[in-house]
């Protein structure tokens, strides 16, 4: 058909025009996607001009290739076509492209475009400019004779220009807000479900295990802060390219000395020292932490717990995307939530290991609250008074007892067992159960001892042993034979105000086996006799090493002149007024030790 007339070409471009506006305001009202509007325009003018070819290409300027968006011809949309950055400016830069007077920069374009698109010979090149950027180009084959030559073909090919232009403008920016919104809203979903999780390593399995996909990245570890706090290990990562070779969990990061193995290193020490994210796009600077790229932001709370990285962000086709701001913004979004669900798993594993060791110490003390003598003894002619003071939540380490011999005679004894909680506790019923055992069965006190020390170094965990004193009583002769392994010495206060301080001795009982005892310190018992008016005083070191607010200790002399002063009291009023003696030296200062005493006076 020939438009020759000016009346029938402004009749031809006023049609199309509206038929231009009129699939804008439809694709408006549908919400109809740039695919089905870019098809429309293309159509449109491929009817205009008469043409029988044509396509609509989209430039991807981070990958630096066109694809096709639209196409009236047979090859399929998944084409692609590479394109230098020297041809998009040589594009950018013409409002149009005839291909029958292309400039010598665009004629390797053409050739690719046409091998590409299996002949397709375009004639016409209309760039599509943005916002002063090129996004696209619209390539069409030959109009008709008719039509080629029209004056209003110009103004036809730049209508749908600016169209098609502001149209794919719209929907590019349309899809990165889809887009961002899709990845906030995983990431609100992503951080819900790690701030349910109770336990650190789990965190970190579930954090690794999204954000790869968060940022569509070939790679993510996440390197937390060693208890000394000045060095990153890395304790999960995921690794999608399984043919990438690195020996992850062997990577550790010194924060006090220059890493000069790698800038890789440098920059995630930087990141856990400063608190700044790094974004490094440049390849030759993230090995051996990645390939192509990575990330790196702080994990922190109150303090720095650790570096996210996030490395290789892949585009199509195995192509490879710069990290850019909004990653970064992202990323750091995320590990805010690492951090806070870290510092709240530990928290509450904190409470439970608290909780668990408050029923122990519950547990315990109920165990040594039973062990204790729950009255004193009644032996005619004597008086005997004891107490035991724990210095930490009703738990501690001594032990004192009064044990009825089998020919009727009275031992009496104080210990002191190493470690505090059920470690003491435990040990302190395999002392009593061991000693009364042995009471049971032998009179010698040595070879008791010497017993005693192998039960308890053969039957313990650890480094555990006991200070210990055991005095015997001969009740009808007021005779005492103690024997002493490692404890305190015990004091005899005589009705005159004299005293004598026992110090033979030997080891500790259940620190050493029973050879290499014998070689070190041999135990020895020594006797004496208890007349009437005298006392024997029995005590831990809760007593002498009792400070006060200068840390002064209490110490023996003072013990000395207290139990000398109060030697005529009662054993009970004994026991009574040197624990408030003690409690009252050592003032506002919290219990050194416990304090345990135990009184034996000949009436």
């Amino acid at each position: 058909m020939k438009y020759a007339s000016p009346e029938d070409s402004m009749s031809r471009l006023l049609s199309f025009l509206s038929k231009l506006e009129q699939i804008g305001k439809t694709g408006i009202s549908r919400q109809d996607g740039f695919d089905s509007l870019s098809e429309a325009y293309l159509r449109l003018t491929l009817d205009a001009l008469e043409a029988s070819e044509g396509a609509i290409l989209r430039l991807d300027p981070t990958n630096s290739r066109f694809s096709v968006e639209s196409s009236i011809t047979p090859y399929p949309k998944s084409v692609v076509i590479q394109v230098t950055s020297e041809e998009i400016d040589a594009v950018f830069q013409s409002p149009r492209i005839h291909l029958a007077h292309l400039p010598e920069s665009l004629t390797a374009l053409r050739d690719r475009m046409a091998r590409q698109l299996y002949g397709f010979s375009a004639e016409i090149w209309i760039p599509l400019q943005t916002d002063g950027n090129l996004i696209g180009i619209i390539a069409l084959g030959t109009p008709s004779l008719e039509i080629k030559n029209q004056s209003w073909v110009d103004v036809l090919l730049n209508a749908v220009a600016n169209r098609v232009a502001t149209a794919m403008a719209h929907s590019r920016a349309l899809q990165e807000m889809r887009s961002a919104k899709l990845r906030l809203l995983l990431l609100s979903d992503v951080t819900a479900q790690i701030s349910k999780l109770l336990d650190v390593e789990s965190i970190e399995k579930a954090a690794m295990n999204h954000v790869v996909s968060l940022l569509d990245s070939g790679m993510g570890y996440l390197m937390l802060a060693l208890p000394d706090r000045r060095r990153l290990e890395v304790r999960s990562h995921v690794l999608l390219d399984t043919e990438f070779p690195t020996n992850l969990q062997g990577v550790v990061i010194d924060l006090e000395e220059q890493q000069d193995e790698a800038p890789a290193l440098s920059m995630l020490q930087e990141v856990a020292v400063s608190g700044i994210s790094q974004v490094c796009n440049d390849a030759s600077q993230v090995s051996p932490l990645g390939r192509r790229n990575l990330i790196a932001v702080p994990i922190f709370r109150r303090e720095i717990l650790g570096v996210l990285v996030v490395c290789d962000k892949a585009g199509q086709e195995d192509t490879s995307l710069d990290f850019v701001d909004e990653d970064r913004i992202l990323l750091e979004a995320f590990a805010y939530q690492i951090g806070v669900s870290i510092e709240n798993a530990r928290l509450y594993q904190e409470a439970l290991e608290k909780r668990r060791m408050q029923a122990e110490m519950e547990q315990a003390a109920k165990i040594q609250a039973n062990l204790l003598p729950k009255a004193q003894p009644d032996i005619s002619g004597y008086e005997v008074a004891g107490l035991s003071i724990p210095h930490h939540d009703g738990v501690g380490g001594d032990y004192f007892d009064y044990i009825r011999e089998p020919d009727g005679n009275w031992g009496f004894v104080i210990a002191d067992v190493s470690g505090k909680g059920m470690q003491a506790a435990l040990l302190m019923v395999m002392l009593r159960t061991s000693l009364r055992s042995e009471v049971a069965r032998q009179s010698n006190l040595l070879a008791m001892t010497m017993r005693l020390n192998m039960l308890l170094y053969e039957g313990s965990i650890g480094d555990a042993y006991a200070t210990l004193v055991y005095t015997r009583l001969h009740t009808e002769t007021g005779e005492l034979t103690s024997v002493n392994a490692g404890h305190n010495y015990p004091i005899i206060i005589r009705r005159d105000g004299s005293f004598t301080r026992l110090e033979k001795g030997g080891s500790v009982v259940g620190m050493f086996p029973a050879d290499v005892l014998a070689e070190i310190a041999e135990y020895q018992q020594e006797s004496f006799q208890l007349h009437s008016g005298d006392t024997l005083l029995l005590y831990t070191d809760g007593v002498t090493d009792a400070v006060d607010g200068d840390g002064e200790p209490f110490e023996e002399q003072r013990l000395h002149e207290l139990a000398r002063g109060i030697r005529h009291e009662s054993a009970a009023e004994m026991c009574t007024k040197i624990r408030d003696a003690v409690t009252e030296f050592q003032g506002d200062t919290q219990q050194f030790d416990d304090l345990t005493l135990l009184v034996l006076k000949r009436k």
